[in-house]
């Protein structure tokens, strides 16, 4: 059966038997405490009973046995207390424990996930899964089975206790079980759907307070604050009206059905207890212990009904985070543990997005190491898809595609992470040092971080900090410029010293001084690693060993600049005149 078709719950109790089971020995401590606690917490309205029955009532009050039994009920009542507090310990340290777990597997989890899923998964929804939904499944723990198992225990321990006193009496009591599970089940019927709606409207507020955040220049820009706000305001009304169904629900069939059922109970118990005295076998002291009882009898089964609330958001909530964890992994290979030189080889390989849109039909391509090629091409002509199969972020539909002769498939992630490094055209930039964001985690030693940084042409920026490497740059490096911030990424593609350089349009957003760093650091990497340079600007691989022309996923041409420029009728000569055309036009403008 799929992830995204599991049965409700399902999920849920596989990540909780898991968990349960991984900590059976803090489990076995917490109900050892628990009977504890039950038994002291019972032991009081008996002591209550022999002291009524067998002292006041008898008209005799000896020091001693009388100070005994109240010596006796005190301490049991201060008992009960210290092992409740102890055993709620124990279930929220278990609950703790196993969201910290859960939350570190589920992030490790969705960075194996290939790219296809990221292609389709929205950030929001994510955060929501990973944070809100694992918070849900403590929730499971702490607030439900925590007091469900108590107030079960405790629920028994009252029954054996009635049945001690009087089985007649305990047998009306027993009555509210059965009513009750089935306020539960109705419960559970009635609002299953609509809190599955309220957990889903909510991943989805997530989603759009997250993009409307990430672009807002661009709401502001464009005025779109108000459409916006409408957009958000519809999903919080459908969360909120959600919500009130779930409330709505809850407040009609949990508090009020168990205490009309628990008056109910207590009118039958009243009723025999009165039969019994007209016959005269009952004992005032009973019916004490029995009110006493009844008590603490419906409030366990109101807890537990209470809690069922919280019990079908952590059954939604644990589900939803199961079927993220059994999300398919991006599986590599073993055979290959690095890449030693570099040539990259395309053997008649098909790819697609989508079934009925192909992006490639049998390319063939065959890159030297140490090669300088540059990719060209209208927008979507397949260049960034290149890219990416040779990242292994997808796979081929057909074909192959081999790294030094070995299918790409035997190489491990570490070797491709570690062999390929990649100059995207968006930077992403962490809200760490400028040291933090050239070894990414990686343990590069300072060494090789100055010199991926001075190969970048990074040391003007970096003396002008005021903590040189080590001064942190703000959330997506807003201390630097749309330059600065493509040389910082350049300088973390060379850090590990790859054996692949690809560049993904990264001179696109850059201005002309930027784009002459770049091709300064090319040059003097050229021969030392391949290069694979997808280029909107033409004269970024104008120097290129070879260039390739792409069009509607087809090479088309291919040759150096000044073969490309000696067609005719070129694709190639044609982009580059109208580049140079529209770059004279600029600097016109700029001289008028």
């Amino acid at each position: 059966m799929k992830p995204d078709h599991l049965p409700q719950g399902k999920g849920t109790f596989g990540l909780l038997l898991d968990y349960v089971y991984r900590d059976k020995r803090l489990l076995v401590k917490a109900l050892l405490l628990l009977l504890l606690a039950t038994a002291a917490d019972v032991a009081g309205p008996l002591l209550a009973k022999v002291f009524i029955d067998d002292y006041l009532l008898a008209g005799r009050l000896p020091l001693w046995p009388v100070a005994g039994l109240a010596a006796t009920y005190v301490l049991a009542q201060v008992a009960a207390a210290w092992l409740r507090y102890q055993q709620t310990l124990r279930f929220t340290e278990m609950a703790l424990a196993a969201v910290l777990d859960i939350r570190q597997k589920v992030f490790a989890h969705v960075q194996q996930l290939p790219m296809a899923f990221f292609d389709r998964a929205m950030t929001g929804r994510l955060v929501s899964r990973v944070t809100n939904d694992t918070e849900a499944i403590k929730d499971l723990y702490v607030q439900f089975l925590s007091v469900v198992l108590t107030n079960l225990v405790l629920l028994v321990g009252i029954i054996i206790a009635m049945a001690l006193l009087n089985v007649q009496l305990m047998l009306v009591a027993l009555l509210l079980i059965p009513a009750v599970m089935g306020v539960i089940y109705l419960y559970q019927k009635l609002s299953g759907a609509a809190v599955a709606d309220s957990r889903q409207l909510r991943s989805e507020i997530n989603s759009d307070i997250s993009e409307s955040i990430a672009g807002m220049a661009v709401l502001q820009a464009c005025g779109r604050q108000q459409a916006a706000a409408e957009r958000f305001e519809q999903l919080n009304q459908r969360y909120y009206a959600a919500r009130m169904r779930t409330i709505k629900i809850g407040a009609a069939l949990l508090r009020p059905a168990i205490d009309l059922l628990s008056v109910l109970a207590l009118l039958g118990i009243l009723q025999v207890f009165g039969w019994q005295v007209v016959n005269g076998v009952a004992e005032v002291g009973v019916l004490y212990a029995f009110l006493n009882f009844m008590g603490r009898f419906t409030e366990p089964l109101a807890e537990i009904t209470q809690r069922f609330n919280l019990y079908q958001q952590a059954m939604v909530a644990g589900d939803r985070v199961y079927q993220l964890m059994h999300q398919p992994v991006q599986h590599y290979g073993r055979a290959a543990d690095h890449i030693p030189e570099g040539a990259v080889r395309f053997e008649r390989v098909d790819f697609a997005y989508r079934p009925d849109k192909p992006v490639f039909r049998q390319l063939s391509l065959d890159i030297p190491a140490g090669a300088f090629i540059g990719v060209v091409g209208h927008t979507g002509s397949g260049k960034s898809t290149l890219l990416n199969l040779l990242l292994s972020f997808y796979p081929p539909g057909g074909g192959e595609i081999r790294l030094d002769g070995r299918p790409l498939a035997d190489y491990s992630r570490d070797a491709l992470r570690r062999g390929i490094g990649l100059i995207p055209q968006e930077p992403f930039i962490l809200a760490g040092s400028l040291y933090d964001n050239i070894d990414m985690g990686r343990g590069l030693s300072r060494r090789q971080v100055e010199e991926a940084a001075r190969q970048a042409h990074l040391q003007e920026l970096i003396s002008g900090l005021e903590q040189g490497l080590d001064t942190r740059l703000g959330e997506r490096g807003t201390r630097l410029s749309t330059g600065q911030r493509q040389q910082l990424v350049i300088a973390r593609a060379l850090a590990a010293s790859p054996r692949i350089l690809l560049l993904d349009e990264a001179t696109a957003n850059v201005d002309s001084e930027t784009e002459q760093v770049v091709q300064r650091a090319l040059k003097a990497l050229h021969g030392k690693v391949t290069m694979v340079v997808v280029a909107h600007r033409l004269s970024t691989v104008s120097q290129a060993d070879r260039i390739l022309v792409m069009a509607h996923g087809e090479l088309v041409e291919s040759g150096s600049h000044a073969e490309l420029m000696a067609l005719p009728q070129g694709r190639y000569r044609a982009m580059y005149r109208l580049q140079q055309q529209a770059r004279q036009v600029a600097l016109a403008e700029q001289e008028a």
